[in-house]
């Protein structure tokens, strides 16, 4: 079965009917970039809650809430 398909003229309308077929690359850092600090918080927060999760000691209440508080801020 064959497709009709157009030709490009030229190599640079080659590449822009390639691009408009690509979908929109993610970025990833978009949510760190909008919000340093809360990033910086939550970073900071989880690594605190990892290294007490490892050594098997409970957390403190005010850290579940203080990194609910900091998730909600993303």
């Amino acid at each position: 079965m064959d497709r009709y398909t157009p030709k490009p003229q030229t190599v640079t309308e080659a590449k822009q009917r390639l691009l408009a077929v690509q979908p929109k690359k993610p970025d990833y850092l978009e949510s760190i970039k909008k919000h340093p600090a809360a990033s910086v918080g939550v970073a900071v927060a989880a690594g605190i809650m990892a290294r007490s999760v490892v050594k098997n000691k409970r957390l403190p209440p005010g850290f579940w809430s203080l990194g609910m508080f900091l998730l909600k801020k993303l």
